[in-house]
Formats: structure tokens, sequence, C-alpha cells
């Protein structure tokens, strides 16, 4: 990942987790998606299939009312193909790459309506949590445009929104955190100048499985969903420059 893009996820991230408010965390993962052409979005939990009362999950709406009120007095929860998707899949993926031949009657219909109510596009970012139920941070508009290049940048963003508001109000726990080995923060500035495992496993003088089993360790001890949302968390902690 380039340094700038690590800026930019770095500057985004720290007003998510300065906002002291749901409103406020909302307002700024909206700015933000924005630039993307997603401007509208729903941050939920997904609780167990054909669960009528899914709405309590919710943690985040941002979608046009009236889809809302289309969306729950038709139960398209209950046949929506992006949730059953998210429930199986850790992958993100746009809503484009649901097979379409294989859609049920119901599930095509949810998708169709959306389109009528401005969402002919979107992405989901599920979100599986340990010990808990998966949810998801789903994203649309009428038109799309970004490179895959924004992805990792666009998932990090929606699963660090999503934890945010889930523990908005959650003490927190007096452990303190793990601080990284200075091996370990060698590796992830190299990640952060944009190079690559194989790269970096050259530059050591090690092998790829070391430097992998590295980048485990450190995601672990940052609670870091990938090297990008890694990185970030290692600046905000001062432990490494770029």
């Amino acid at each position: 990942m380039q340094s700038e893009g690590v800026a930019d996820l770095f500057v985004a991230i720290s007003r998510i987790d300065t906002a002291r408010s749901i409103d406020a965390i909302l307002q700024e993962f909206r700015s933000i998606m924005g630039r993307y052409g997603l401007r509208n979005f729903l941050i939920t939990g997904l609780p167990v299939p054909h669960d009528a009362d899914w709405q309590r999950e919710i943690l985040g709406d941002g979608w046009p009312p009236e889809w809302y009120f289309r969306y729950v007095s038709e139960q398209h929860f209950l046949h929506d193909p992006c949730v059953a998707q998210c429930r199986h899949s850790p992958q993100p993926f746009l809503w484009g790459d649901l097979p379409a031949a294989r859609l049920f009657k119901r599930a095509r219909l949810v998708m169709d309506e959306a389109a009528e109510f401005g969402m002919k596009q979107g992405i989901c970012v599920p979100v599986h949590v340990p010990l808990s139920g998966p949810g998801v941070v789903t994203a649309a508009s009428d038109r799309i445009e970004f490179p895959p290049s924004a992805m990792p940048f666009i998932e990090t963003l929606c699963v660090h929104t999503f934890r945010s508001l889930s523990a908005l109000g959650t003490p927190g726990g007096g452990d303190q955190p793990t601080p990284l080995t200075a091996r370990e923060r060698e590796l992830l500035e190299w990640s952060a100048q944009g190079k690559s495992t194989e790269d970096i496993a050259c530059i050591l003088g090690v092998t790829r499985n070391t430097v992998e089993s590295h980048q485990r360790n450190i995601r672990g001890k940052l609670d870091a969903i990938n090297v990008s949302h890694a990185i970030v968390k290692a600046l905000r902690r001062q432990e490494i420059q770029i």
C-alpha cells in the first residue's frame, strides 16, 4: 500500500475514533464513502435466518427512507441474496458479482426493487466477529466507480466503522496492548512503503512463510483485519513511522 493511501486511511480512521456519538461516526463514514459515489448504506448485524425482528441489529441506517419502508414491509430481509452471501463468505463483493442466473425469484425482486430506489450498484463488506453472529456494511448508489486498488481501503473503513459502532458505550478493558517487536515494526514499515510479501522476504533475507507468520502476529496484536488496517493502527500507537 502506498504512503498516500495509508495517510488517507489514517485520517479517516482517526476521525471515526475521535467521534463520540453514533451520529458523529455515521457522518464521518457517510462523507468518506461519498467520495466513491456510495451515498446510501446500512450497517447491521445479521441474526439467524427467518428472524423477523432483524431491525434490532441495525447499527447505522443510511438508506433512503422510502426504500427502508419498502424493504421492511415486503420482508425483503428474508430473501436478500446479499444477506445470504454475507453469512457464508468473509470476502467483500460487489452486488454485480452475485450470480443472477442462480438467484431465486424473490431474491431477484429484492435487487430489482433496490435499483428502482436509486441503488443500482453496491458493495457488501461482511463482518465476522468471533463468538458473535455475522454482520455487514453495505453501501450503494445509482452508479459507483472506484479502482480495484481502493477495495482494501473501503473494506478496512467499513469493518472499523462497524466495530466502532458496536463498541460505542462499552467500557474498555484494562489490558495493555502487546507491543510489536523490532522485526515486526520493520516489516510493517516496508509494507507501508508498498512492498509485497515477496519483496519483504527478499529485503530481510527470510522466507515468504516467515514474513506471513510475522504478518499474522501483527494482525493479532493490533486486532487488524489486513495489512492496511495494521499499518494505520501501528501509526496511531506510534510504533512505526512512514
